[in-house]
């Protein structure tokens, strides 16, 4: 333990004394004592107080982190220095534990599992990875996304996962998956073999969502018969997943933030704190900065779920991962319907590439099920694919369905001119450039052919 608060100090040893833990405890108070024990000493785990005499911030971080970079480091800090706490997460720390708000249970419980990590980390150095880790769990990342943004993604997940108590907040359009990430964050953590509740905010009615997450005592209202555990309660040591959490009725919000920094709540009608451990992961399609300034979002909230931020890029934007996600999702169709389906035509694959995906990874999914159950032959054709599919792709099997060698000549010239003008987003400059013709003349083909009505 590194801390120079005598009071502190003393207080985390009764709590480890308390919660009947038997560690080996050295104090030291100063940065250039913690680092001399480190030179000769062996630890199993580090708690460390930021602010010392002799240094202060994320330099005590990374300067103990370079000594011992192979031993876990619980971070211990003050309200003030909670960001840089969260840094230090992200740049390697085990954890984060903010002085004020730790009992012995959750300070047992977050060095134990500082030491079970280094424990499992040491044993796969000095023995071969088992064959079903192989097949399992990195199988289960591919399915998701190969491109080096979703891989950015998968990496910032997995050092949340890695802390057994930060919060994190997931943000991304519809249909990107953001609950898979969540789920995978809880499925790579110390908190797999507990819970793992999902809660949409935006599907339960808000005068009914304080009772899903806190639950009620009997007789707290009229149909309350008997008492009802809340999710919180059934989820203790493992994770909820507040998905929506921008549709969280406001007056709600000041009590999600009190069990965020406290981890006790009330059920409703209850005079009695109940305390769980729970790590939080909350998702959503809004933007929170926006709804922060509005006052339709509360800035304390949102500023305690931000400790950790996983941006997931849209669809659109990691084309590389469209092929991949159509051909798992035609591997797990092909299992259920068995239609001998092998494969997309060329001319499908680009049209799924062409097409913006509003809807995401989830609208692929889709699209990929449906064509599945229309495909005749063994591969996918345009002639599988849904209408908004083909006029969103801008091609000319809008028009034909058809290959340009039973096209006409002003069916091909009228499709080129509908490409070009659609790249270059209407743009009738760029247009007439990449075409080689006037201005004059482009107006005269799109009028002509109906691209764009023309003003009179």
């Amino acid at each position: 333990m590194v801390e120079d608060n005598p009071a502190d100090a003393r207080l985390l040893k009764e709590m480890l004394g308390d919660a009947g833990a038997a560690f080996d405890l050295t104090n030291a108070e100063r940065l250039t004592e913690a680092l001399r024990r480190l030179n000769g000493e062996a630890f199993d785990c580090i708690l460390l107080d930021l602010m010392l005499p002799d240094s202060r911030g994320l330099e005590t971080f990374f300067r103990v982190y370079a000594r011992a970079s192979h031993v876990p480091i619980v971070v211990l800090s003050g309200l003030s220095d909670e960001n840089l706490a969260a840094t230090a997460v992200r740049e390697g720390a085990q954890d984060y534990l903010v002085k004020g708000h730790v009992d012995g249970g959750l300070l047992l419980r977050s060095v134990r599992y500082a030491i079970e990590r280094r424990r499992q980390k040491t044993e796969k150095l000095s023995q071969k990875e088992r064959p079903d880790r192989q097949g399992g769990e990195p199988n289960y990342l591919k399915t998701i996304g190969a491109s080096q943004k979703f891989k950015e993604v998968m990496d910032v997940s997995l050092t949340v996962a890695g802390t057994s108590t930060t919060s994190a907040l997931i943000q991304g359009e519809t249909g990107t998956g953001k609950g898979l990430v969540a789920n995978i964050i809880h499925f790579f953590s110390g908190r797999k073999d507990f819970p793992f509740i999902k809660l949409n905010c935006s599907s339960v009615p808000d005068a009914l969502l304080e009772t899903e997450m806190f639950g009620y005592e009997k007789g707290a209202f009229t149909d309350a018969k008997q008492t009802k555990k809340g999710l919180f309660e059934i989820a203790d040591g493992g994770t909820v997943f507040l998905d929506e959490i921008g549709d969280m009725d406001i007056r709600l919000q000041p009590k999600l933030l009190h069990f965020l920094e406290n981890r006790t709540f009330r059920r409703v009608g209850g005079v009695r704190d109940i305390k769980v451990d729970v790590r939080i992961i909350a998702a959503t399609n809004k933007d929170l900065d926006t709804m922060v300034r509005e006052k339709r979002f509360r800035e304390d909230l949102y500023y305690r779920l931000k400790v950790m931020v996983i941006n997931i890029p849209s669809l659109r934007e990691r084309k590389e991962d469209i092929m991949p996600l159509a051909e798992h999702f035609m591997e797990e169709n092909e299992k259920n319907l068995k239609k001998g389906v092998k494969g997309l035509s060329a001319e499908a694959k680009d049209l799924l590439l062409e097409y913006p995906w509003p809807g995401n990874v989830r609208e692929l999914k889709n699209v990929i099920e449906r064509a599945m159950i229309l495909a005749n032959s063994g591969m996918i054709q345009p002639d599988n694919l849904p209408q908004e599919l083909l006029e969103g792709a801008g091609s000319f099997y809008i028009q034909t369905k058809a290959s340009p060698d039973n096209m006409t000549l002003e069916e091909i010239e009228r499709t080129h001119i509908l490409n070009v003008f659609e790249k270059v987003k209407g743009n009738k400059t760029h247009a007439s450039k990449i075409l080689g013709i006037s201005r004059l003349t482009l107006r005269e083909k799109l009028r002509k052919y109906g691209i764009e009505p023309q003003p009179g």
